[in-house]
This record gives structure tokens, sequence and C-alpha cells, in this order.
């Protein structure tokens, strides 16, 4: 195509010519860990890489550089991680699966100027019906938290302080009696995540879980 002999493009994680996301990269997405999230109840968060070199490289280009190529891509890592973790064995068919994306602040959604998890939360809701699930993207939450320190440098203490009470619920979301999966692009030390849960289930839902792309080095 012309656009790629004017303007060629390399891998996101390692710059390799004609590729979006090279296979050796990919394979670090499929790095899969789980852990305990605990609101006032207890789920799980998967994550399907750990936020270091080039998977740190790839996701920067993606969310603050918009390399929307890797919608996709990360869209599949998502179902993959989907199939490899236990959440959707938690869902019940009786009841529909609303897959909430994690919200940005406002600062970084004008920054952007997209929902970059969008993508995600539908790539899941996607293979959750491929499975039977009657699931759905729902963005039911909002953030109102001011701007702050990077993943990787705020400590426990600054997030947990600088999240809480920031995520509500969006003026018209429903959730009284729904099954939740929360998705997010990093999980750091879960202040976002929890917060996240804990205004679910104030608002009647179940969370069943949590997935993100990545996980990253908490700091203490």
């Amino acid at each position: 195509m012309m656009r790629d002999a004017l303007f060629p493009r390399g891998c996101a994680g390692c710059d390799r010519p004609d590729e979006v996301l090279c296979g050796d990269c990919r394979s670090l997405f499929a790095n899969w860990r789980s852990r305990e999230l605990v609101a006032h109840g207890t789920a799980q968060t998967w994550s399907a890489s750990t936020y270091q070199g080039v998977v740190r490289h790839a996701i920067l280009a993606w969310k603050d550089h918009d390399d929307t190529e890797l919608d996709t891509i990360f869209g599949e890592v998502m179902a993959s991680l989907l199939e490899h973790s236990a959440i959707h064995r938690s869902c019940r068919r009786q009841t529909a699966v609303l897959v909430v994306p994690v919200p940005s602040s406002p600062a970084s959604m004008r920054r952007r100027g997209r929902r970059h998890i969008d993508p995600l939360s539908k790539a899941v809701a996607n293979a959750l019906c491929d499975y039977g699930f009657d699931a759905k993207p729902y963005r039911a939450l909002a953030s109102i938290a001011s701007g702050g320190r990077s993943v990787q440098q705020a400590s426990s203490a600054q997030r947990a302080q600088r999240i809480g009470g920031r995520i509500v619920l969006g003026s018209d979301a429903v959730m009284q009696g729904q099954q939740v999966i929360l998705v997010d692009d990093i999980i750091t030390t879960g202040s976002t995540l929890r917060q996240c849960a804990q205004t679910c289930r104030q608002a009647g839902a179940e969370v069943i879980g949590a997935m993100t792309l990545t996980e990253a080095k908490r700091v203490v």
C-alpha cells in the first residue's frame, strides 16, 4: 500500500519492520497471572502480561501515542485471557453480564481524545457471547479523579488516597442484579479496580472479576 511505503511502521514492541505487534512481542501477552481483588467481597483479577520492556513500550504506543492498529490485537489478547482464566466459569447464564471498562480521568480523556479501554471491553463481551452468555460492554462508571503521578511512580498509599471515592456511577447506569466483569489496561496496586468494584456493588451488581492487559510492578 502507498501508505506503508510513505509511512512504514514497525512493531509497537520492538520496532521490527512491517509489523503491528510481532509474534515474539505478542507472545509476552500470554504470561497469564491472577491475584485477589478484595472490596467487600472476593474476586479474581487476571492479567495477560507484565508491564516492562517491550510490553510497556507497546502499551504506551497504544494508549498514549494513538496506535489504534493495536486495538484489534489487544482485543484478541483479552479474549485469550478470558479463555485461560476462570472468570467466565463463574458467570451465570440466567443473568446478563456487563463488561465495564474502568474509566480514565477527564484529563486523560482530553489528552487521548478517545476511550482506549472500549475496544478491550467490547472484545471481552464478544468472547463471552461466543460462550453463550448474554454479555455487552457497558460504560457504567465515571472518574472525577484529578491528575497525579504515573502508575510506576505513585505508591500504594498515594494511589489509594487519589482514587478513593472518585469513581462514581454514571447518571444513567442501571446495574441492580447484574453480573459485572471489570476491564482495564494496567493494574498496579489494585486501588482503582477495588474502587470500581465497590461502586458496582453499591449499585447492586455482582462483581465476578476483573481483567487487565498487564500488571505493573507495585510501588510500596
